[in-house]
């Protein structure tokens, strides 16, 4: 695991999170939605960002496969904050979604020269 690029993202992460909680409560609805969409983006490609993040490391198949399985379980989060604070399909669904990106990603060429294939 590479502390720095976990370290990194999770503090981008609470930074937005707690960003988006005060766009809320002052009705700022452009900020607010801006911050949902950049913290959707970073759920939904974790593994990605990471690695992009730890571009010094060389074991990018491990650092991207944790970021995969980080994913998961904040994508379940992410569900239900969409699905308005309660349990909705949404909460399998945006799972489902970051599986399908990362597993994309993982075959993909994109990765190549990070050591992904």
């Amino acid at each position: 695991m590479n502390i720095r690029a976990f370290s990194i993202y999770f503090v981008l992460f609470f930074i937005l999170f707690f960003l988006h909680i005060l766009f809320a409560a002052k009705e700022w609805h452009i900020l607010f939605q801006i911050v949902a969409f950049i913290i959707t983006i970073m759920i939904l490609f974790s593994g990605l960002i990471i690695v992009l993040i730890a571009k010094t490391d060389s074991n990018y198949e491990q650092i991207f496969g944790q970021g995969f399985l980080l994913s998961i379980p904040l994508s379940i989060g992410l569900g239900w904050a969409y699905g308005g604070m309660s349990y909705s399909v949404t909460m399998a669904i945006f799972p489902a979604i970051s599986i399908v990106i990362h597993l994309i990603i993982w075959h993909s060429k994109v990765l190549h020269t990070y050591g992904l294939k």
